[in-house]
């Protein structure tokens, strides 16, 4: 922090204060923050872990904020530089007039996620007039319930009744203790549900859909006024997703620690799950990874329809490191 001086301070203390001042302040860490323990993170954890941020030149300070308007509000205030899994939230600020956000790059842009119903519903019709359990209304597992439904022709309005448990780790308990006839898990709770006897009526994962689940977003000119910094960043991530697919018992330890997953069975069927589907070579956005996204908002406001995909992403970082050859070197 800069030295405050008396107004009246003898003009050669002041001298000598000068020039003790470090001719460049010490750049404070890259406050970063995830919305949840779960397996799509497992990228930031590496990158962390494994000292690829170290490497890269950029201090980085991992924190895990469960509410995306917490942490949007942390990012506005400064507290955090960057929200990962901000897609959805940062868009419906964007909406509110908050222009000076950018989603920058993602780790996850399809619906990894399943539904699951009680034994005795056979297929989508059978839920109509049921209750469908997801995490948090308005959150990416509402939105592939949705999606879901309207693909198997049921008006998600009408057809079904919605219901808020809380988690992904809650979801399982709902379904075994009856409260909800379906719900959208994710993994690995696909592989507990699915032991425990009940139906599996969708794997989005193969249903083509691309949402920005795991959206990287940062104040546009933030990520302007630190673009070496930031192009370091995506760096470290590139190595640690690619760490990750060849170095399988170290990234399995650390999926194992950040998600308190013991169960070597999940934590492999997590592991290939994400590696086979998940997480790319190149951690960009595209305007079509936000189209779903931008449908999904406008059924509450009719504005989201007016948005061009492409002007709520800055694509200049992650350009730059593909340029530089940067991609090709790590994977060569």
């Amino acid at each position: 922090m800069r030295a405050k001086f008396a107004a009246r301070a003898p003009m050669g203390l002041l001298v000598v204060s000068i020039r003790f001042v470090p001719a460049q302040a010490a750049v404070a860490p890259l406050r970063v923050s995830y919305p949840a323990p779960t397996a799509t993170q497992l990228p930031l954890w590496v990158a962390k872990e494994a000292k690829f941020f170290d490497k890269h030149g950029v201090a980085v300070d991992l924190v895990y904020v469960g509410s995306s308007s917490i942490a949007i509000a942390a990012l506005f205030s400064g507290q955090l530089a960057v929200v990962a899994g901000g897609g959805v939230g940062g868009i419906a600020s964007y909406l509110q007039g908050y222009r000076d956000l950018a989603l920058f790059g993602s780790l996850n842009n399809r619906l990894n996620f399943f539904v699951y119903a009680q034994p005795s519903i056979v297929d989508a019709a059978g839920l109509r007039g049921k209750r469908f359990g997801v995490s948090r209304f308005g959150g990416v597992g509402d939105f592939a319930a949705r999606y879901f439904l309207k693909r198997a022709n049921l008006d998600p309005r009408k057809d079904v009744s919605f219901l808020q448990v809380g988690s992904q780790s809650e979801m399982t308990p709902a379904l075994a203790r009856g409260v909800i006839e379906a719900g959208v898990v994710s993994v690995p709770q696909n592989f507990t549900v699915k032991k425990l006897g009940f139906r599996e009526l969708a794997d989005l994962t193969q249903s083509g859909a691309r949402y920005a689940s795991n959206a990287f977003l940062a104040k546009r000119q933030f990520l302007i006024d630190n673009q070496a910094r930031m192009e370091s960043f995506l760096k470290a991530l590139i190595e640690s997703i690619h760490f990750i697919k060849t170095k399988r018992l170290e990234a399995l330890s650390i999926l194992s620690r950040y998600t308190r997953t013991t169960d070597p069975e999940a934590l492999s069927i997590t592991y290939s799950e994400y590696v086979q589907k998940v997480w790319p070579q190149i951690p960009d956005i595209q305007p079509e990874d936000l189209t779903a996204v931008l449908e999904q908002q406008a059924e509450t406001n009719p504005k989201a329809l007016e948005i061009n995909p492409a002007e709520l992403i800055y694509d200049g970082l992650m350009e730059n490191v593909v340029r530089s050859g940067f991609v090709k070197q790590v994977y060569r």
